[in-house]
């Protein structure tokens, strides 16, 4: 019999800064990732796991090796936008 946990979700929530747009106010493509890594960072932090302290003690640390990314819709200046992480 296998025990299954239930689903734990995240959410991150951050501002979208002027440093993150393009001259028209947009956010720029690349810097979703970095939201997405803040946001699988915090998750991980809820969880009890410091990413700094976990590569010290073991020599290990989580990799990011796959991403599928479709953009429905644009961020812009001042949004607060929410990050939701979960395991799938």
């Amino acid at each position: 019999m296998s025990t299954q946990l239930p689903p734990f979700k995240h959410f991150f929530e951050l501002r979208v800064y002027y440093e993150d747009t393009d001259m028209g106010g947009v956010v720029f493509y690349a810097n979703y990732l970095k939201y997405m890594e803040r946001g699988r960072t915090e998750w991980l932090r809820a969880l009890g796991v410091e990413q700094a302290e976990l590569a010290a003690q073991t020599q290990r640390a989580f990799m990011v090796t796959q991403l599928d990314i479709r953009y429905v819709k644009p961020a812009r200046l001042d949004d607060l936008l929410q990050i939701e992480s979960q395991v799938t």
